[in-house]
């Protein structure tokens, strides 16, 4: 059980994509589309985060911080790990940079602290952190903090408590974007599979200088039946948005494995194709 539970924690932590929008100060918010550039950036945001997720799970459980020994991290054959036990550190150095098996350009350095002896144990905590790190030329700062919140024997869900603090992604043109968010992860086995309950909230500037507050209104869900299909957006569940005053609802549906979201703001809606 010990080995499912960790192999299936890896997607529960994917980043959920946080779709913001925004109008033009002179446009009308009534009768004007959101800013889907933004959206798109807020894509390519989650995706580093997501890398980095990947990332610290698969280096924990090559360090002996879970069931397995073998590494199956997708780094660069000269990528220097270097394990303090007793500091509980691990440090990933990329060096100058380097481009990894599977495509994935990454310099500087990944650092994890952790406390604990096994990250299947309850209260086990999990904070990332950065130096000079960037992954496909966007220079990733703050913290990530990942927390073991328990484990109900009877509906055999594994609670997960995931905190962004003080998230930056800043571009090669020094554009940048600010990105906070403090979720709870509930994944549950069934006979079919899992599933992924998400709620929480975020808030952030975009690249434009777009202040915005996103809430999960109804849970966003998460099935492994998507997820093998290469589906990682949620097949269910609604966010709510408010940028500029203005409030905008991301409907992901109710159960469909597509990549789909009906987006409704004041004076119309839209379905977009999130690629």
């Amino acid at each position: 059980m010990k080995f499912r539970l960790l192999h299936l924690i890896r997607p529960a932590l994917f980043a959920v994509p946080f779709l913001i929008f925004s109008c033009g100060e002179d446009e009308d918010p009534v009768d004007s589309e959101p800013n889907l550039v933004v959206v798109e950036e807020q894509f390519e945001v989650n995706a580093a985060y997501e890398d980095t997720d990947l990332l610290t799970l698969d280096i924990l459980q090559s360090s002996g911080l879970g069931t397995r020994t073998q590494s199956e991290a997708d780094i660069c054959a000269n990528t220097v790990v270097e394990h303090n036990e007793g500091a509980k550190k691990i440090t990933i150095d990329f060096g100058a940079g380097c481009t990894s098996p599977k495509g994935v350009e990454r310099k500087g350095k990944v650092i994890l602290t952790y406390s604990g002896t096994n990250f299947l144990q309850p209260t086990t905590s999990i904070v990332t952190t950065f130096e000079g790190y960037e992954v496909n030329g966007i220079k990733i700062e703050g913290s990530r903090t990942l927390t073991n919140a328990g484990f109900n024997i009877l509906t055999s869900s594994l609670i997960l408590n995931v905190k962004i603090e003080n998230g930056k992604l800043t571009w090669p043109d020094n554009s940048f974007a600010i990105y906070t968010s403090t979720q709870s992860r509930v994944l549950t086995l069934g006979s079919a599979g899992y599933q992924i309950s998400i709620t929480g909230t975020s808030s952030g500037k975009s690249r434009e200088g777009v202040d915005y507050t996103a809430l999960v209104t109804d849970p966003l869900i998460v099935d492994q039946e998507c997820v093998r299909t290469g589906v990682f957006i949620p097949s269910a569940g609604k966010l709510d948005f408010v940028v500029q005053g203005i409030t905008i609802t991301a409907d992901l549906g109710s159960g469909t494995c597509d990549k789909t979201v009906t987006v409704s703001y004041p004076g119309g809606s839209r379905e977009l194709t999130m690629d």
